[in-house]
């Protein structure tokens, strides 16, 4: 056990109650999230599916609100349990993405926050995995915060703001892909939809899969 153990003893990332190591969780507070699921995506839309991996309440609402809002970015190492659940999937689905794509944030917003929360998330199990993490997408200024928005409202206000970099195309054109992306939260579905679409105009070979880290559909 290390020293900052033995003087911090590791707890619950929900409960506190006691476990074995700083960022996990206690058996029954996993379990109480834990929902892996597949959504389809719309009919004739460029995004295949969505995954989905927890409900979004207690524990994995707080820690989603910690990284994004109070910069406590150390508790993304919450997500282990349940994206080592969806390394099993994968496998035995025989599913290897060609490329692993972040949602962004804003340029605007990353300075603020000083970190895109979807890396913290999901970053250090894509490269585990052996996968390719390509930041193909860019987020544009100007879009409201989407928990103010209603369905309609979020899919009007995530239209044109995002860009695949120009620098990324010559590299992917005329490939066929398998692209995953990869976000924190599936709410309406809009800005991966968005995303997707984007995606595709550009390189229209790309099939299109998402994998969220919770959602409360």
């Amino acid at each position: 056990m290390r020293l900052w153990d033995l003087l911090c003893p590791p707890t619950c990332i929900h409960c506190g109650k006691d476990v074995y190591v700083q960022g996990e969780w206690c058996h029954t507070c996993l379990q109480t999230v834990m929902h892996e699921r597949c959504i389809k995506g719309p009919k004739y839309s460029a995004l295949e599916c969505i995954y989905i991996l927890a409900d979004y309440v207690g524990g994995i609402k707080t820690m989603l609100h910690d990284i994004k809002f109070n910069g406590k970015k150390e508790r993304a190492r919450g997500a282990a349990p349940f994206l080592q659940h969806f390394t099993v999937t994968c496998s035995d689905m025989n599913y290897i993405p060609t490329i692993v794509v972040p949602i962004p944030i804003s340029e605007s917003k990353r300075l603020q926050r000083g970190y895109n929360q979807v890396d913290m998330l999901f970053k250090d199990w894509v490269m585990k995995q052996g996968w390719h993490w390509v930041d193909l997408l860019v987020k544009l200024d100007g879009s409201k915060p989407m928990w103010t928005l209603t369905k309609e409202e979020r899919r009007k206000n995530m239209k044109g703001h995002f860009l695949v970099q120009s620098s990324m195309v010559d590299v992917y054109n005329n490939r066929e892909l398998n692209v995953l992306l990869v976000d924190d939260i599936y709410t309406t579905g809009a800005t991966l939809l968005e995303a997707a679409e984007t995606i595709h105009t550009v390189l229209p070979r790309a099939n299109i899969k998402a994998l969220t880290l919770a959602s409360g559909a």
